[in-house]
């Protein structure tokens, strides 16, 4: 039982660290890629203009774009960071932005690299799990009590003592 929980306990440890297996890379070209997570980072007019909506001090939102047309952008935000780095995860709520807001745009893309050492990393802990309960290395057993001479107790009866005197 006990194994069973530390080798789902590590599985779910490797699929976090595999979702960390992401890094954002800028757009090349001057369409951006709908339908995909991107990092828009925030000029200082765009701090500005959206201090409404998202607060004082945003420097990115991300979120998935959900479309591109010449003069905005219509993204679904999952967080938002300000300049002071204090990350604010958001539902997906649609929000437009003024691409004159926008200083870049850059796109998740899975990183190989990453993947490939933290994958790695994953498998030989895994391996070491799997390999100690195999290995040993805890005390013997204790020995079986001798069923032809069971032990004396030590038990003291408790009870009522009564003297009677004549």
């Amino acid at each position: 039982m006990r194994r069973r929980r530390w080798v789902g306990s590590s599985f779910a440890a490797l699929l976090l660290l595999t979702q960390a297996c992401y890094e954002y890379v800028p757009v090349e070209t001057l369409e951006a890629p709908v339908g995909k997570v991107v990092e828009l980072r925030i000029n200082d007019p765009g701090r500005v203009g959206l201090e409404a909506r998202f607060g004082p001090g945003l420097d990115r939102v991300n979120g998935r774009l959900l479309s591109s047309p010449d003069t905005s952008l219509t993204v679904g935000v999952l967080s938002v960071t300000n300049l002071d780095g204090v990350l604010t995860r958001w539902s997906g709520e649609e929000v437009r932005l003024n691409r004159g807001f926008i200083r870049s745009v850059r796109s998740r893309k899975l990183s190989p690299t990453r993947t490939s050492v933290i994958a790695g990393a994953a498998a030989i802990v895994l391996y070491f799990t799997a390999v100690r309960p195999l290995t040993g290395g805890g005390k013997d057993p204790r020995d079986p009590p001798d069923p032809i001479d069971p032990p004396a107790s030590n038990r003291i009866p408790m009870g009522l003592r009564l003297r009677l005197t004549r």
